[in-house]
């Protein structure tokens, strides 16, 4: 009896054991699950407003042969008159500001607000006290460069000059092109600050994916298109 009592201890150090190694591997499958719910609210959200409307039918011909036919005063579309109004667009989910797609590298994310733990946890998120997407200044998106191929900035190194970032707000789309990629020490924040002129986009990670030293930076400006 004595002998089993001293076993329960021994037990419950294995248990807790085998608890704390299979919680990184839990997390990252939750954290993973999370992303791809928001992904798919977004993208969900997106085929919604992809909906065009049916065109209302035409007015039925008149029948073959007739000897008369009623001319029936079509009414114009008064340019004076109001359109219909469209319907309201749903609001963002809470969790997400944007959608960040590189081709280049398979990235398709939710750009969370506010770079918090919590939030770079789950995805990438933009900085707070920089720019908009689309807007003069430097829209900043930091995220964690993941061990797991492919998560998050885990690929933004394979990012060159003259490729393309695409940010999606759900009202808009900009595209940039990417104009510098850069390594730089963590108090380097002048990566961040905008020219006041330039529509810009700054992509930051941690440099190397172990032991990481140095910041990686893409940077990019909006491409002007042509009306």
């Amino acid at each position: 009896m004595k002998k089993a009592a001293k076993q329960i201890p021994f037990l419950g150090c294995i248990v807790a054991g085998l608890i704390l190694l299979a919680y990184p591997a839990v997390k990252d499958r939750y954290d993973n699950y999370r992303q791809q719910q928001i992904l798919a609210e977004w993208q969900q959200s997106l085929l919604r407003l992809d909906q065009a409307p049916l065109e209302e039918s035409e007015e039925p011909s008149p029948p073959a042969g007739a000897d008369s036919i009623a001319i029936r005063p079509v009414q114009a579309e008064s340019p004076l008159e109001p359109a219909e109004p469209e319907p309201q667009r749903e609001k963002l989910p809470d969790q997400a500001e944007a959608l960040l797609v590189i081709g280049k590298i398979d990235l398709k994310l939710p750009v969370l607000t506010n770079a918090t733990e919590k939030n770079l946890q789950l995805s990438v998120a933009s900085m707070a006290n920089t720019g908009k997407a689309g807007e003069v200044g430097n829209y900043a998106i930091a995220g964690h460069r993941n061990l797991a191929y492919g998560k998050n900035f885990n690929r933004l190194d394979e990012v060159d000059v003259g490729d393309r970032i695409e940010v999606d707000t759900r009202s808009k789309r900009y595209e940039y092109e990417v104009q510098e990629k850069l390594y730089v020490l963590p108090e380097d924040v002048w990566v961040l600050k905008g020219n006041g002129k330039d529509r810009e986009i700054t992509l930051i990670t941690c440099h190397p994916l172990r032991n990481a030293t140095h910041r990686l930076i893409v940077k990019g400006k909006i491409i002007e298109k042509s009306s």
